[in-house]
């Protein structure tokens, strides 16, 4: 203490040496944390810039314009493929529940004649798998819907005897919401998804070369999308043919005729009078299809 009153001068400049350097280091942390925050900041900006510059397109004004016009010219093609995709549907019409009823009996009708000119059979009692509104009405609130099922699935049907299957052994429709009479059903309101798909299942014979048509057709109709989900198809007759005459199917081509059987590998036609037998290629198929009946609800433009 006598020391520090002796020498007041250099003891106040110790003390100002003190906290002037206590307050240069305070100084000097902060400066080094804020040095450190915008280096790495730099560090991040940079890295992206140099992201940006090596980016193909370059992502300057010119790509950008580009870049816009591209997309708005997807948008307006998705939109018009959703649209054109719509059209391909058939439209609820209003119908009450007996006119629904009086359009299933005309259905059916129809589908049974055309059986009988096409020489294919169906199921007894055939109804599309109405059954149950051949007697009983549908509610108000089903017709409607029930009568676009109804014309898809004639569609369906027709394409079947058009194309000359052989017969078709079940057709099983999936019910409605609008059937179950559940609140929101069918008039409730309900969230609208993009595509709406109501499967059926039809079992049939044909032969592959109408099994083929069948598919096709399917595929290209314009009335209503059909979309084929799953498909089995197995060989009405799995067992192999003998390759004896007897158990060969009756379907022959002519040969040419004249052969000599004296010359050495000349075919022998004795007993074949002259004409070649397929043994295999000829079996019908049997084919059980999934398809669903597709709707498309156009997104709204934005």
């Amino acid at each position: 203490m006598n020391w520090i009153r002796e020498n007041k001068f250099l003891s106040g400049f110790i003390a100002i040496l003190v906290v002037g350097a206590g307050g240069l280091g305070y100084l000097l942390y902060t400066a080094w944390g804020s040095y450190s925050d915008v280096s790495d900041q730099y560090t991040s900006l940079a890295g992206a810039l140099h992201t940006l510059q090596i980016r193909v397109p370059y992502p300057d004004q010119q790509n950008l314009v580009k870049y816009r016009a591209e997309r708005d010219s997807l948008i307006d093609a998705t939109h018009s493929l959703a649209t054109s995709l719509s059209q391909m549907e058939l439209p609820v019409d209003p119908m009450t529940p007996s006119a629904f009823q009086d359009r299933l009996r005309e259905t059916v009708s129809a589908v049974v004649a055309k059986a009988g000119q096409s020489s294919a059979t169906l199921p007894d009692h055939f109804s599309l798998d109405f059954d149950k509104y051949q007697t009983s009405p549908p509610s108000a609130e089903a017709a409607p819907a029930l009568g676009r099922q109804l014309a898809a699935l004639k569609i369906a049907v027709d394409i079947l005897l058009d194309d000359r299957v052989d017969n078709i052994i079940s057709l099983q429709r999936t019910p409605l919401p609008q059937e179950s009479g559940r609140p929101g059903g069918g008039g409730g309101r309900r969230e609208v998804s993009l595509v709406d798909k109501v499967p059926f299942e039809v079992r049939f014979t044909a032969s592959q070369a109408s099994f083929q048509k069948v598919l096709n057709d399917f595929a290209a109709s314009s009335r209503q999308y059909f979309i084929t989900r799953a498909l089995l198809v197995e060989n009405s007759d799995p067992k192999p043919k003998a390759k004896t005459s007897e158990a060969a199917p009756a379907v022959s081509l002519p040969v040419a005729t004249g052969t000599d059987a004296s010359v050495p590998g000349s075919p022998d036609t004795s007993g074949s009078n002259g004409f070649l037998t397929f043994i295999v290629g000829t079996e019908k198929v049997n084919v059980d299809m999934r398809i669903d009946m597709t709707t498309f609800n156009p997104p709204a433009h934005r």
